[in-house]
């Protein structure tokens, strides 16, 4: 099953996106082929719902971590080397014409720069596997067992092949003869077209499980040990926001019957980076891509939703209100289809008077905590809360406090127990000096 999501969620969480400041892709992107951000994106597009490609995922992510090691070339090694293997309508023009005859084979060579773009490609490459060659040398003496392991057997087999032996011992010969150009070019890219495909993939995924496992080294990520879904637990441990320097980090778990956390605060105090920080940690932990918090433990889950900025659609004439009742209505579809799906709702109807938001927030909440799944429920209306503290015994209830010093507020961004009746609108309203403007604006 594929996990499901949308693009709401993925703007919400600021996700994708390789050139969007601080996107997570970004943050994660530290490749060094095109390939490999290609192959990134896609993991990033494709969370896991099973356990066992999450743990194969971790555990060479971790691997790659322990050796600390990188590709021993650059990016523009790299490339001239890919598109020379993989220019092969360059080498059949080479073929045809060996085939003619020797005379015009002679002239052909004096003459065409193709031959010499091919030689320095032939050349470039010989000197670049053979580097990997080492590389993978490291990784087999390293690996054993690990999933990675048997893998990495077929990598050194591929490059200890008798033909490319051969062609190592030609390093540093330059300008390579002729007759050694189009034999190894054949080799290269004939007999072993096929092999050396494969190789670039698999040195694509090699760039990117280092990349990985550098920013977790770098960062302190840590990896999330991953349960059957039927454990319906989600326990984090100093979750942070990777994102946001010096960020507070937080513990929460949600399990079992208590499947619905309700979290109140007042604005500013931190619920949405909050909520963003917990939703961020679990869709890389289905990646299997190591999370920022000190320790997690999760049931896999089928899919995320959130609804933290949903905007009013001018187009369809859709107020800020309706877009928000589309929004719970398609997440409750969801919900109902019984996927165990994590659902974070920030600030339910807030596009509306606060009677109907109310009556909203807690007739929603109560009918989710009856399904399946595992929901984040913020709201400014602190009695909302508290009706479902009384008649809801699924729900547990966290705040995230505001400390007044004198007239200002101040926020530890650290979850507490209960309910919070903190509203300090008017305070910020009145520090900021509005009315004292606009009354000083008066003729």
């Amino acid at each position: 099953m594929d996990f499901v999501t949308d693009k709401q969620t993925l703007q919400d969480l600021n996700i994708l996106g390789q050139f969007k400041n601080n996107s997570i892709f970004s943050l994660f992107n530290q490749t060094i082929t095109s390939g490999g951000g290609r192959l990134l994106e896609r993991m990033f597009n494709n969370p896991y719902t099973e356990l066992e490609p999450i743990e194969r995922r971790k555990q060479n992510i971790a691997f790659f971590e322990k050796l600390n090691t990188s590709l021993p070339f650059t990016e523009k090694e790299f490339d001239e080397v890919e598109n020379y293997l993989r220019n092969t309508e360059s080498k059949s023009r080479i073929v045809a014409a060996m085939n003619i005859s020797r005379t015009k084979f002679m002239n052909f060579i004096a003459q065409e720069k193709e031959y010499l773009v091919i030689r320095e490609g032939l050349e470039r490459s010989i000197v670049l596997l053979k580097k990997f060659r080492e590389t993978i040398k490291l990784i087999v003496s390293k690996s054993n067992g690990t999933p990675f392991y048997e893998k990495a057997l077929k990598l050194q087999a591929l490059l200890e092949r008798k033909e490319l032996l051969e062609a190592y011992e030609l390093e540093g010969i330059s300008p390579l003869p002729y007759k050694n150009v189009f034999r190894f070019d054949y080799i290269f890219r004939g007999l072993l077209n096929d092999e050396m495909e494969d190789l670039i993939n698999e040195i694509y995924s090699l760039d990117v499980f280092m990349a990985v496992s550098d920013v977790a080294r770098k960062r302190g990520f840590k990896y999330a040990k991953a349960l059957d879904k039927e454990q319906k637990v989600i326990d984090l441990k100093g979750v942070f926001h990777p994102a946001i320097p010096n960020a507070v980090d937080n513990d929460i778990k949600i399990e079992g019957n208590k499947n619905v956390f309700f979290l109140t605060g007042a604005n500013m105090a931190g619920k949405s980076t909050f909520m963003k920080s917990f939703s961020v940690a679990v869709y890389l932990a289905h990646m299997g891509f190591p999370v920022p918090a000190k320790e997690m433990t999760f049931s896999v889950h089928d899919g995320i939703y959130t609804s933290i900025n949903v905007p009013d659609d001018l187009a369809q004439g859709y107020s800020h209100f309706y877009a928000e009742v589309l929004r719970v209505k398609h997440v409750a579809e969801e919900v109902a289809s019984n996927k165990q799906l994590v659902i974070i709702f920030d600030e339910l109807f807030k596009g509306t008077n606060v009677k109907d938001a109310y009556d909203g927030t807690v007739s929603i909440v109560d009918a989710f905590s009856k399904r399946l799944g595992t929901f984040i429920i913020s709201t400014h209306i602190m009695e909302a809360g508290q009706t479902l503290q009384k008649s809801n015994d699924r729900l547990f209830f966290k705040y995230l406090p505001t400390v007044m010093k004198g007239a200002v507020p101040t926020y530890p961004y650290k979850l507490a127990d209960g309910i919070t009746d903190d509203r300090h609108g008017m305070i910020i309203i009145e520090n900021e000096k509005i009315l004292e403007t606009i009354r000083g604006g008066k003729s």
